[in-house]
C-alpha cells in the first residue's frame, strides 16, 4: 500500500504543476483573442477557472493523503 500512496503522491504533484501550466496557458490565449474573439476568449477564460477548481480538488488529496 505504501508504494501505492508514495506514487499517488507524485502522480497528484505532477497533475497539479501540469493543470496549472494549462490554466496559465488558457489565460494567455484568451488575452491574445481577446480583441477580435471575444467569445472564444470568454471560454478560454471559464475553462481556466475551472482548472483552477480541479487544483483545489487535488490539493485536498494531497493533504487527505499525508
Amino acid at each position: 500500500m505504501q508504494d501505492a500512496k508514495s506514487q499517488l503522491q507524485s502522480l497528484l504533484a505532477y497533475w497539479l504543476e501540469h493543470n496549472q501550466e494549462h490554466g496559465t496557458e488558457f489565460r494567455e490565449w484568451a488575452d491574445k483573442m481577446a480583441a477580435d474573439q471575444k467569445e472564444v476568449a470568454e471560454q478560454l477564460r471559464r475553462t481556466a477557472d475551472k482548472m483552477a477548481e480541479v487544483d483545489e480538488f487535488l490539493k485536498k488529496a494531497q493533504k487527505l493523503l499525508k
